[in-house]
């Protein structure tokens, strides 16, 4: 049996309150792929990881845990998990849908639907306030580590790409506190420097960046900080998502979603309380002296650029777990977290500002893009639609309006729709001055400033154009569609046929 399965209850229904629980439940549902051993010098971990989202596509591949890796000559005991949130059904195994099935775009659906009805009539999400538990009742505080004792190079981070400055914890909880914000938690990549150091890299107005600075600024000499790793899905999603606004506090909204308070426990060499259910916490100080870090393979795909400045931290403390899993995220080829929260969120905010808005994804898989799905009545409706997503998602680089009929879950249907229903003159609009994203590799170096970066950006109406819009007066329908309105059960009747026809295909 394994680590996971070996639980003595297995709940298959979130939300978990530890990512052990959620492995098991993952596994359970036949999502877990177990490697006994794999060479990490040689970069064989990345390289499968590649190989599976090749062969399976950014929501089919399975999470994958690696028991035994070869970390700088060493064979390291894991065991290190990754893709632990590529299918879409982790989000609705995460979330408590009752039937989960091998269905993607559906089980992602229903996890989104489920997210949206627990926002309040004002689309604001419930919080419940941490609780605070004892030391002896945390068990992230099982092994207790100070001064000489620790070293973080003994335990498995890995390199994931050779281009890559060293190892790297690119999947922690990054929580800071400030006297005018409050707590924040954020994932930010952490180069591993040494045995007690650590580079911590929150990018320019994102939250921990404007904490460290307005710290900064107020002239304290450092900032206290814990880095939290191995959280439950939901916890580890507020990290790393733009689901909370700058002074919320995200461990009281990821209780909201879990419907009771998540515990928590007080560092040893701080005052900062940390999720008590995690695999590990990282303390420290981070002084505001910068210095250089990365290169880092990126979330775009492409390699981000070496800084000359960043910030780092000075470990003081290191708790975890017995035998503490650890986890990878190989940015820029799989998934690394719940999306359904932030997309949920997207689509309440953005519901405000587009009254005829059915939906919003944005695609992990080709980052830069944003689908946006309107019940259109009127001329131009598409470009008024979009607009307010253009000053406000920097990473909607392309932004596609297409209408209700299209599932702007799946890509080929959206691609479809603008093969067949854009003619970009005159149904494309070029924003040529807009927020963007720093990490986005075509930004040129006249278009970045300290504290801000300029890109630009293009609507395509891939709508039905209307008569009014030089559209033609009636628009033929889909072919699918006139089979339907025909022979409105005939899937229903192939179905049930299709086991039958497809017995003795081999693949």
């Amino acid at each position: 049996m394994s680590q996971a399965a070996s639980l003595t209850t297995i709940n298959l229904l979130g939300p978990f309150d530890s990512l052990r629980m959620y492995m098991a439940a993952l596994e359970a549902h036949g999502g877990v792929l177990r490697i006994p051993e794999i060479d990490q010098d040689a970069y064989e971990a990345t390289a499968l990881m590649y190989r599976l989202i090749d062969k399976y596509g950014w929501t089919g591949a399975p999470a994958v845990i690696f028991d035994r890796i070869k970390i700088d000559g060493e064979w390291m005991d894991g065991p290190v998990i990754a893709n632990q949130y590529g299918r879409w059904n982790t989000e609705a195994i995460a979330l408590g849908i009752e039937q989960i099935t091998d269905d993607q775009p559906a089980m992602y659906q229903a996890a989104l639907e489920k997210v949206i009805s627990m926002a309040d009539k004002n689309g604001q999400w419930r919080t419940i306030e941490p609780v605070e538990v004892e030391r002896d009742r945390a068990p992230c505080k099982e092994v207790r580590l100070s001064g000489d004792e620790i070293d973080l190079l003994e335990f498995p981070w890995l390199q994931s790409n050779p281009a890559d400055a060293g190892r790297y914890i690119n999947t922690g909880n990054v929580i800071t506190y400030d006297p005018e914000h409050g707590r924040n938690s954020g994932t930010y990549r952490c180069q591993l420097k040494g045995p007690r150091k650590i580079g911590v890299n929150p990018e320019i107005n994102q939250h921990g960046w404007t904490f460290l600075m307005d710290m900064k600024e107020r002239g304290e000499p450092f900032a206290r900080a814990a880095i939290v790793i191995g959280a439950d899905p939901i916890t580890y999603a507020m990290g790393s998502s733009k689901t909370a606004r700058l002074g919320q506090d995200e461990l009281a909204i990821a209780g909201g979603f879990m419907g009771r308070p998540l515990e928590v426990v007080k560092c040893e060499t701080s005052e900062l309380l940390v999720p008590a259910n995690v695999e590990m916490v990282i303390e420290g100080e981070i002084p505001f002296d910068m210095e250089e870090e990365g290169p880092f393979g990126e979330m775009y795909g492409y390699m981000g650029q070496k800084k000359s400045e960043n910030f780092y931290m000075n470990v003081t403390a290191v708790t975890h777990r017995e035998n503490p899993w650890f986890i990878n995220q190989f940015t820029g080829v799989t998934r690394g977290y719940l999306t359904s929260l932030m997309e949920a969120t997207a689509n309440l905010t953005f519901k405000k500002a587009i009254p005829n808005l059915v939906g919003i994804h944005v695609p992990v898989e080709i980052t830069g893009f944003a689908f946006l799905s309107i019940d259109k009545r009127e001329p131009g409706e598409a470009f008024v639609a979009a607009e307010p997503l253009t000053k406000f998602l920097n990473i909607a680089k392309i932004i596609v309006v297409v209408d209700k009929d299209v599932d702007i879950l799946n890509v080929e249907e959206v691609m479809h729709a603008v093969g067949a229903r854009w003619q970009p003159h005159p149904a494309t609009r070029i924003i040529e001055q807009s927020s963007a994203m720093r990490l986005d590799p075509s930004i040129r170096a006249e278009q970045k400033s300290e504290l801000k970066v300029i890109g630009s950006k293009i609507i395509i109406d891939a709508t039905r154009q209307l008569p009014e819009e030089g559209g033609p007066e009636v628009y033929q329908r889909l072919n699918r569609a006139a089979l339907l309105e025909e022979f409105p059960d005939v899937f229903d009747r192939i179905d049930r046929k299709l086991p039958e026809y497809l017995k003795n295909w081999e693949v």
